[in-house]
């Protein structure tokens, strides 16, 4: 089996020197070595994964809390910008728990098969085993909560059915592919612009029934998130719509809150994980005999860069390894294997700084963040002194609602924190203004004709952003508010007493 799968792949015999030296001597490693040397990588990946009170710092909330909503612990009102399946995923063990633990072994886990897979996918093909392994992608990505290692596992998996279907022409694996691709897009927005970009790239040549049967097998994969949604939400494809539309209103007009997608500084810091020997796979022969892999990679680096999210990576370079694994030499892959244990023991500064909650000015930080002095503001602080005020808030406020500002999304952060029955809602300042201004419009934006003819009617497309219809809360009751600043941003309201951390406000009758 793995010589099929490496003919497949590779089209050349797959019976690869080991490749550990020892010295100049290209001394073989004996296996016992070679085991303890897996296992002492294990070890120490899943030490620090655990150890650390890094859980990300981009898009966590719209995981964590979304498991812990369906975990019914969550409280506040859910809002997430992302698929709800992979916060349900993880929703029982949640409940089970009260932490987001879970999170993390799942991740390892996902990791782990991605890196499994390559090896496999390879032909057993042992620099390809040793690329992943020490990859910093994979070092990078252990400790986050994303949904984004599991839709790469299974986005590998579905490159390798669209090229099996490519070498053979066997329309059955095309099928595989877009179940799996489809599937992977279900967990993860982000993948339906990838999946274009791997259909383009292989399905350019082919007939258009092939196309049309991929497509209808990519829905056939999402299924289970449109069927989710339809019963959240009574549309089955609310939550694809509105990604596409956010991710549009952040290109064209920097979304309602000014987000930018492309940072400079942030794409500086992605081309240090792009394997440093990647340039191999543009040499002449190389990248005839994988025209169509390269095509799709440098599309997808297109992306990337103009997103500028590492995370991302994780995606695109199993794809990478599998194509530079069989065409770098012994010599080259020495050094590749060096570059990356290097920039690993940079990666993972950050996470070993948080093992100590102590250290309040670096939570919430991964290696890209401190670079380019990107400060996640609702992360920097101890998540255990937050959780420990809000304890005591909840023992001396029993049963209130509160505002939580000054940030729009800063009640998310707590809702996130606080496990417990005694304070029963937090509350977006945001929301709250809403209420006091009578207007639910947050954000809307306008798409009009402009006719250079002397023509009667123009026409325009409006898309609002507004409050929910079935908002339930009852804001006029509402008597306190916290942030964690000294002042907050609302009338009315004065300091009645200073937490750890937090600052409780009461308004006045």
């Amino acid at each position: 089996m793995p010589h099929r799968l490496a003919s497949i792949f590779f089209r050349q015999p797959s019976n690869l020197k080991d490749f550990l030296v020892c010295s100049n001597r290209k001394m073989k490693l004996n296996k016992p070595i070679k085991l303890l040397a897996i296992f002492v990588f294990i070890l120490f990946l899943v030490s620090i994964v655990l150890l650390t009170d890094f859980y990300g710092n981009a898009d966590t909330y719209d995981y964590s809390n979304v498991a812990k909503f369906f975990s019914g612990d969550f409280n506040a009102k859910i809002r997430t910008s992302h698929s709800y399946l992979y916060g349900l995923l993880h929703a029982p063990i949640v409940d089970l728990t009260d932490s987001y633990l879970v999170f993390k072994f799942s991740s390892l886990i996902f990791l782990s098969l991605i890196v499994y897979s390559v090896y496999v996918i390879s032909g057993k093909n042992k620099k390809s085993l040793w690329l992943m392994v020490f990859s910093p992608i994979v070092w990078y990505m252990a400790p986050w909560i994303s949904p984004i290692s599991l839709a790469s596992l299974l986005f590998l998996w579905g490159y390798y059915f669209i090229k099996k279907y490519d070498f053979t022409s066997n329309i059955n694996y095309l099928f595989y592919c877009g179940a799996l691709l489809g599937l992977s897009w279900a967990f993860w927005d982000g993948a339906l612009f990838f999946i274009h970009l791997l259909g383009l790239s292989f399905l350019y040549n082919k007939k258009l029934s092939h196309f049309i049967g991929f497509m209808i097998f990519v829905l056939i994969g999402v299924l289970p998130r449109l069927i989710l949604d339809q019963y959240l939400f009574g549309f089955a494809f609310y939550g694809i719509i509105r990604h596409i539309m956010a991710s549009t209103a952040i290109l064209l007009y920097g979304g309602i809150y000014g987000e930018t997608l492309v940072s400079r500084s942030m794409s500086l810091v992605i081309l240090f994980f792009i394997p440093w020997f990647s340039y191999i796979l543009l040499k002449k022969e190389v990248f005839r005999e994988s025209k169509k892999d390269i095509i799709f990679v440098i599309l997808a680096l297109i992306i990337l860069f103009m997103n500028s999210q590492i995370r991302l990576l994780l995606l695109i370079l199993p794809i990478v390894t599998l194509l530079l694994s069989r065409n770098i030499d012994q010599k080259g892959f020495n050094k590749q294997l060096t570059i990356f244990m290097i920039i690993n023991l940079i990666v993972i500064v950050p996470y070993v700084l948080q093992m100590n909650n102590s250290i309040s000015s670096i939570q919430g930080q991964d290696i890209g963040s401190l670079i380019v002095f990107e400060r996640n503001i609702n992360q920097s602080f101890s998540k255990s002194v937050i959780s420990e005020d809000l304890k005591n808030i909840g023992e001396e406020y029993p049963d209130e609602t509160f505002i939580v500002g000054n940030k729009n999304d800063n009640y998310a952060s707590l809702a996130n924190i606080y496990w417990g029955d005694r304070i029963k809602e937090f509350v977006s300042i945001e929301d709250y203004n809403l209420f006091l201004s009578a207007d639910p419009i947050i954000s809307e934006k306008k798409l009009c004709t402009h006719n250079r003819i002397n023509e009667r009617r123009d026409f325009c497309a409006s898309i609002i952003l507004r409050s929910s219809f079935s908002d339930k809360t009852n804001y006029s009751d509402i008597t306190y508010a916290i942030t964690d600043e000294d002042k907050i941003d609302l009338q009315r309201f004065s300091l009645v007493k200073k937490y750890n951390t937090l600052y409780l406000f009461r308004k006045s009758q």
